[in-house]
C-alpha cells in the first residue's frame, strides 16, 4: 500500500505557498468544459482561438506556477495537430483573479482550434504567493 502521510509544503521559501489542483475536460468541439473536478478555481470554456480563462476563488499575491498535463482520448491526428501545450498568456492573481490560459498546437506552434481540443482532459497544478514575503 502507497504511503498515505500527507505533508504540507515545507520549508522556509514555501511556507506561503498554495497549491490548487484539479482537472477538466473538453466534450463537445466547441472549448466547453464538461467535467470539473477542483478546489479553489472555476475554468471558462476555451475560445475559438484556443484561449481559456482561470477563475480563482481568492487573490493571492503572485502566480509562482502553472502546470498542465494533458490526457488525450487515444485517437491523435497523424501530422501531429492535436498535440497541445499550453502557456499563460496573462495573469490578475492579485486583483481580478485570473489566469489566461493559450492552448498551442505542439506541431505547428500556432493557436489550438476547440476541435482539437475534444476529448482532452486536463490535469492542473497551480502554484500561488499567499503572502508579501
Amino acid at each position: 500500500m502507497a504511503n498515505r502521510m500527507f505533508k504540507p509544503l515545507g520549508g522556509s521559501l514555501t511556507q506561503e505557498v498554495v497549491l490548487l489542483t484539479g482537472k477538466f475536460a473538453f466534450s463537445d468541439g466547441s472549448g466547453n468544459v464538461d467535467t470539473l473536478v477542483h478546489a479553489g478555481f472555476s475554468v471558462a470554456a476555451a475560445n475559438s482561438d484556443g484561449e481559456q480563462v482561470i477563475t480563482l476563488d481568492d487573490t493571492y499575491n503572485d502566480l509562482v506556477g502553472i502546470s498542465l498535463t494533458y490526457a488525450g482520448d487515444g485517437s491523435f491526428a497523424a501530422d501531429g495537430s492535436e498535440s497541445t501545450v499550453s502557456e499563460v498568456s496573462a495573469e490578475t492573481v492579485s486583483t481580478d483573479r485570473t489566469i489566461t490560459i493559450q492552448h498551442v498546437e505542439v506541431a505547428g506552434g500556432g493557436k489550438q482550434t476547440q476541435a482539437n481540443l475534444n476529448g482532452k482532459t486536463v490535469r492542473c497544478m497551480i502554484w500561488l504567493k499567499n503572502s508579501g514575503i
